[in-house]
């Protein structure tokens, strides 16, 4: 990940400086679905927040490739909240695998289980015969005595 600074408030470094702004940082790679939602989450800033004593009005927001961090500056970034927002990223991946483990574990299960119910209703099937019985057998249902 790496800081657009094409991106940044061109008022940075002048008297008119705003002490808060919008940081668009890239990803190197696209997010999913289940990450953008993860990160947007106002939940992930307000943790992000107590962690680490930046503003209150910390948010993110995943557009495209990249994500923007709002209500934040260089200077919070440089301070270390960039470290906890990479721990952050980090964590929810983490999360997230260990879901979707969690999930294909389970549905492997259920294949499982299905598998061995169908062969038990193949083994009972194959053990069932309407051929008639031998001397001294009962005869087979509907078969003359």
């Amino acid at each position: 990940m790496s800081i657009l600074a094409s991106g940044l408030p061109v008022e940075l470094g002048t008297p008119d400086e705003p002490a808060l702004y919008t940081v668009p940082v890239v990803f190197s790679r696209q997010v999913t679905a289940a990450e953008r939602e993860a990160i947007e989450d106002p939940g992930t800033a307000r943790r992000l927040v107590e962690a680490t004593g930046t503003e209150p009005g910390l948010a993110f927001t995943v557009d495209d490739r990249r994500l923007l961090i709002h209500n934040t500056s260089l200077r919070l970034l440089k301070d270390g909240l960039a470290s906890a927002i990479g721990r952050m990223l980090q964590q929810i991946g983490t999360d997230l695998l260990a879901e979707q483990d969690r999930v294909t574990a389970s549905a492997e299960a259920r294949l499982s289980h299905e598998r061995a119910r169908l062969a038990a209703i193949a083994r009972d099937a194959a053990e069932i015969s309407f051929f008639a019985a031998a001397d001294g057998d009962e005869p087979a249902a509907g078969e003359a005595t």
